[in-house]
Parts: structure tokens; sequence; C-alpha cells
């Protein structure tokens, strides 16, 4: 096999086992909304005992397990579409129409996938429930005649319509994964999302039943009847639409199991998008070394780092670059510092250094291009004691006199007209207005689909939103690989025997540097940071704090470390605690 082939099946190998626990355990939820879903139907005040036997015995038995295959089929599915978005590849789209065009797909498939769950669920718990919600046909007083049960349609529906609802809401970017700060044990995780999504789905779904309860009487209009002939012709139970809504808006505990299926549904939603980040942030400890002794298949720190196609891998391999900066034990910077045998080269070092370095070089480059042709923000005016200042007199006679020279000389205004010719048009001249008035015409119409409200937003490129895009997807990246050299520097001087990292210190350096001065520039302009906050408060904040970690270290050695003058200038700010 192929050495990139045998990369990317390495690095899909990792990601494959965390999709595959994270949908067993997804699986394994589902029995305990279940559980929470009994236990709240069956409740009992009075026979606290009988209650929480019934309720085990309930589930304990063979029915629950048959009837929640479906909903479990369900589950993997969605698990297997949520696995294929984290594994795409992060790409910047220009305009809001191009990204809704190129994750349509992905998000039409989501979508079904969400309304499938709600719609299974919503049939499980039904299963629970007393006859008048649980089945779809109610025999009336003559045993040949069958009523659709609109209570059940009802229940059933909402499901759907909560499923698809708080998807298109709660879910702007499922493929997306947030890295946790200070990384907790999985079941610690686990226990305080769940209490915390338990209670903000009951809240949500006041408003969710309520949307629904609109949509429904909106709607059930043009389905009732079709679906009762659909079904084999059965008669409904109300003629009228109205009438049939008042029923079920009158019917209490029909409202509350609406509430309770939709803040289950939520939950379950949002509870697997939580077991997917615990298991892909999960640390993966990659290789330092590889040894021409022995065979070693575990892939390399290095090529983690360097390996675009799936961004978790990245991201997992810059956190474990952290660890290793940050450890107490030196025992895998020993490896990083080592030399290789035979041969004794930094190999190690060289490799892991040359790929941050492109990262970080790549990142402020596209920076830096991102904020070209933004205007600096507006000077502020000058404000004096009476209010803003305001032209002189002595401007206005130079003003004036400025005027009647160019008059004097025949110095013209390039916005003046300029005279036409007095002869005759020809046919060029026809042609070229023709040409013109058509050129006008397409400009016009042009003009008036820009008019049109939100064209702008659907079709324009905003010239923030490739900063936008880097610096809320790709920062979290270059703040901890940059973080990590640094604090790999800075421990070289006590652990690096062999001296593996000091003719690339100024390299590193003059890197951050540059990092700084297009961050820096970022304030300057007329850049909405307001959308990337976080991100860009953390950026700036990771690279002074390198900085001054580097000068703190390499304080008595700045002038030999340090090659380009430009460089010792900005950094003496560092040394003496005074930066700009």
């Amino acid at each position: 096999m192929d050495t990139v082939g045998a990369k990317d099946l390495a690095f899909r190998k990792i990601c494959t086992e965390r999709f595959i626990l994270s949908i067993g355990y997804s699986l394994l939820q589902q029995y305990l909304l279940v559980t929470i879903f009994l236990l709240f139907i069956n409740f009992s005040i009075l026979h606290p005992l009988n209650w929480i036997v019934g309720t085990v015995r309930l589930l304990v038995s063979f029915y629950p397990w048959i009837a929640s295959v479906p909903l479990a089929v369900a589950v993997t599915l969605h698990g297997i579409v949520l696995a294929k978005s984290c594994l795409l590849e992060s790409r910047y789209h220009s305009t809001y129409f191009l990204k809704l065009y190129r994750n349509l797909v992905q998000r039409s498939v989501l979508l079904f996938t969400n309304g499938t769950i709600g719609c299974l669920t919503a049939w499980l718990y039904t299963r629970f429930l007393r006859d008048e919600y649980r089945l779809l046909f109610l025999s009336g007083d003559q045993d040949e005649v069958t009523y659709l049960n609109d209570r059940f349609v009802y229940l059933l529906m909402s499901g759907v319509f909560g499923g698809s609802y708080y998807f298109a809401r709660e879910q702007p970017n499922p493929g997306a994964v947030d890295f946790p700060i200070i990384l907790l044990p999985k079941v610690a995780q686990y226990w305080n999302n769940l209490s915390s999504a338990l209670s903000k789905s009951m809240r949500k779904s006041f408003v969710g039943m309520f949307l629904y309860m609109c949509f429904y009487y909106t709607f059930s209009c043009l389905f009732r009847h079709r679906l009762a002939a659909f079904l084999g012709g059965a008669k409904l139970q109300d003629g009228s639409t109205l009438y049939s809504f008042c029923n079920i808006v009158m019917d209490v505990r029909l409202l509350v199991y609406t509430w309770l299926f939709s803040a289950l549904i939520l939950s379950n939603i949002n509870l697997m998008h939580v077991l997917f980040r615990i298991f892909l942030t999960e640390p993966q400890n990659f290789s330092l070394e590889t040894s021409v002794f022995q065979a070693n298949d575990d892939p390399l720190l290095a090529d983690a780092l360097a390996y675009k196609q799936i961004p978790i891998v990245q991201q997992l391999a810059a956190d474990d670059l952290f660890t290793v900066a940050e450890a107490q034990s030196n025992v895998r910077r020993k490896q990083l510092f080592a030399l290789t045998v035979p041969g004794g080269h930094p190999n190690n070092w060289r490799r892991v250094y040359e790929v941050c370095m492109k990262l970080i070089g790549d990142f402020t480059q596209e920076l830096e291009h991102s904020i070209d042709g933004i205007e600096p923000k507006p000077a502020p005016p000058m404000v004096l004691m009476g209010g803003v200042l305001r032209p002189t007199a002595s401007m206005d006679k130079e003003y004036l006199m400025k005027k009647q020279y160019n008059q004097n000389f025949g110095i013209r205004s390039l916005s003046t007209p300029t005279l036409t010719s007095p002869n005759g048009v020809n046919s060029e001249q026809h042609s070229a207005k023709a040409h013109e008035k058509a050129v006008y015409k397409v400009m016009s119409i042009a003009t008036a689909l820009k008019r049109i409200p939100g064209y702008d937003f659907l079709f324009v490129e905003s010239k923030s939103s490739k900063s936008y895009y880097l610096l809320s997807v790709q920062s979290q990246l270059i703040v901890k690989v940059t973080q990590s050299l640094v604090a790999i520097a800075s421990r070289s001087l006590a652990e690096d025997t062999y001296g593996v990292l000091q003719n690339d210190l100024s390299c590193i350096v003059h890197t951050l540097l540059e990092l700084k001065r297009v961050v820096d520039k970022i304030g300057s302009i007329n850049l909405d940071v307001k959308r990337v906050d976080r991100n860009y408060i953390a950026l700036k904040g990771a690279v002074k704090k390198s900085l001054y970690r580097f000068t703190a270290a390499f304080g008595p050695y700045i002038k030999h470390l340090v090659i380009e003058p430009e460089d010792l200038k900005t950094l003496q700010g560092f040394v003496n605690f005074r930066e700009v």
C-alpha cells in the first residue's frame, strides 16, 4: 500500500472508532430517555413503590426492546450522516447562496433523518399510552365503522415537526466540533450536559408546542381527508377541522404529551451531538519518531498536523502537540529533541517545526490578504470647547482663490463634461450608441435586482466574510500551534541537549511577529469583529502570551537570536513589558 493511502487509512480508522462508540452510546441513550418518559407518565405520589416497580418491570420486558428497533435504525442512520458531515473538509464559501447550494444535499439528508427520529420517537412513546392516544383507528358504536384517531395523528405529526423545527433552529453547523478548554472525564461531561439539555429542552418546548398548534391548524384541513382516504377510507371523527382542532386543544393530557414529546426529542438530538463531541475530542497520542529497526504503523504527529482532509485530525494533533509542550513529564519532549539513529539528524523536530511554520505562515498570509481593500476606521472628529471643528475664514478664502486661479488659466475639472463635436453622427456613432443603450439596460436590470431586499445577503460577498471564516474556523488550530511552539522552545533551554532548536528560534519569532502585525491590523480597520469576538480575542491573546513567554525565557540572549532589526525593536517592548 502506498504511503499516502496508509496515512489516510490510519486517520480515518481513528475517526471511525470514535464514530462507532458515539453511535453505540446514542442507542443506549434512547432507553434512558424512555425511562424518563415512563417515570413521568406513570407518576403516582400515593403509591411510590408500585410506581417504581411497575416502571422497572415494563422496562425489562421484551416489548420495549422490540418497539424501539425502528427508532434504533433511524438513530444509527442519523449517526452515520453526522459522521460523514464531520469528515468533510472545511471550505470557504464566498456568498451565503453558494454555501446553501453546496450544503443542500447534506442539510436535506440531516433534515430528513431528524424528522424521522422525531416521528419514530413519538410513535414509540405512544405505545405506552392508553388506546385513545395509541391507536391509529378507533371503532365506533358499530363494529363495521372505523374512525381516524385525530389525537394519534396529532402526536405523530408533533414528532416530525419537533425534529425538523429544532434541526433548523438549533443546528446551524452540525459538522462543527468545539474542543473543550478543560477536559473532564467522559461520564462527567455527559451528566453535566444531560441536566442542562433536559432543562433547556423543557423550556424551549413551550414555544415549539404553540408553533406546532398553529402549523397543525393551518395544514390539517389539507391532509386529514386525504390521510383518511389513503388508509382504507376510514371516516373522520369530526368533519369540521375547526371543531376537531378545538377538541385537541381542550385535551390537557394531549397537550402535556405533546410538550413532553418535543422536550425529549430535542434532548435526544442535542445529546447525540454531545456524545459525538465527547468521543471526537478525546485526546489521541500520535507518534513522534520512527525507527528503521522496527516497524511503526502509528501515524506521525507531523503528518496529522498537515492532514487537512479531516479537520478533526488536525485539531487532535494540535491538542496532542499542546500536551507534549505543557506536560510536566519530558518523556515525549525528549523524543522530539532526539537525534535519529543512525545518522544523528533532528528529523523528529524538523518534521513538526516545518508543518507548524507552514500552518502559521499560510494563515497569516490568507488573513492579511482577506483584509486588503477594507477601509480603515475614520479618525474621530476634532472637538473643541464649542463643538466640532469647522472651516475657518482663511480656509474659505484659500478655496475661493484656487477656484479663481483654475478659471483664469482654463483648468477644467475632471467631472466637467466635454463638448461634443459639431460633425454629423455617422454609422459608427449609431452602433456605439446602440451598444451603450444595451449596456445601460443590462446595468439598470442589475441595479434593480440589487435593490431587492436580501440580494446582497445572498449573492454578494462581504468584505469581511473571508476574515470571518479564517478567524472562526482556523484560529483555534493556530492558537494551539503557536502556544505549543513557544512552550517547546522555552523548555528547550533545559531539555534540548543537542541544540536542535537554536537555529530555528529567529524564524519562530519572526513568524509570530508577522502574525501579531496582521492581528493588530484587524483592530484598525472597519471589520465586524463582534461576529468573531471570542476567536479574535483568543488569537490576539495567544500571540501576545507566546511573545511574552519567549522573551521571558530568552531575554538575555535576544540580541544574539534575533536577526532582523525591526523584530528586535518590536521585541524590546515585550522585554520591558511595554508592548504596543
